[in-house]
């Protein structure tokens, strides 16, 4: 039987043995952030940016499933869009990027439509083999996550009026590993060999390829579904960029000030 003595001894020894713990923790993140501040105060080459080019996707088997469904095909040319950013250390690279397509739809006679919707995230490394002067040069290898939303839809709006009527449809996705090689060419303006982490604006190219390294199946309306034509985001790319060097170090600051 444990007695009230006994009861306010244990309560006493979690909360000290709680407050320690916290200390501990607490302590354990101011050295971190200290390390991460050191880290940051070195000037390195980095930039944050928008992102927007064109994408040739391989639906092949997507589409020969639709076809023989008498559904329209999707198109395989996208204009995509997205953020992103990196940062150089001595000639090591590593970035990250985040691409969407823009929608596109495929309005015809038949009586379904279809559209096509895909979003990407991608970590990359890469080095750096040129730099003279702002211009830099270097091969990308990067791995991420893509998804894949297909949507199909009754083609029997067709005025406003028809707002209330009973449309049929689906709307399908698909998931993956994605695997990406490229190149990337960055051109810093008025560069200052002295403030590498504080040069203004960048612009750049970007040339390269997608493989869609593993695909999940397919899910319809949110239920998963077993069969499905094996297909994903793979394929060629071309990419503009424009931003601001010395980002990446403010948004870091900024979420450890926090």
């Amino acid at each position: 039987m444990v007695t009230k003595n006994q009861k306010k001894l244990l309560l006493i020894t979690l909360t000290f043995g709680l407050l320690f713990c916290f200390s501990f923790i607490t302590v354990a993140q101011e050295k971190e952030i200290e390390k991460i501040k050191k880290f940051i105060k070195k000037k390195r080459v980095n930039a944050a940016y928008i992102m927007a080019g064109q994408n040739v996707t391989r639906f092949n088997n997507l589409n020969i499933f639709l076809l023989q469904k008498d559904y329209p095909p999707v198109s395989e040319n996208y204009l995509a869009y997205g953020i992103g950013g990196h940062v150089i250390h001595n000639k090591f690279i590593v970035g990250i990027e985040l691409q969407r397509f823009v929608e596109k739809k495929r309005i015809t006679a038949k009586e379904f439509n279809t559209s096509i919707l895909g979003t990407y995230s991608l970590l990359n490394v890469g080095y750096l083999l040129y730099s003279k002067k702002g211009l830099m040069m270097y091969p990308i290898f990067g791995i991420g996550l893509g998804q894949l939303k297909l949507r199909v839809r009754e083609n029997n709006i067709h005025s406003f009026e028809d707002i209330n009527s009973y449309q049929r449809g689906s709307d399908s996705k698909t998931t993956g590993f994605l695997t990406n090689i490229g190149f990337g060419l960055d051109y810093f303006f008025k560069f200052k060999e002295k403030k590498r982490g504080k040069n203004k604006l960048v612009v750049g190219v970007r040339l390269g390829y997608i493989y869609a390294a593993t695909r999940s199946g397919w899910s319809v309306n949110h239920i998963r579904v077993d069969d499905g034509p094996t297909t994903g985001l793979g394929g060629p790319y071309v990419r503009v960029i424009i931003g601001l060097g010395g980002w990446v170090e403010k948004l870091i600051k900024i979420a450890i000030s926090k």
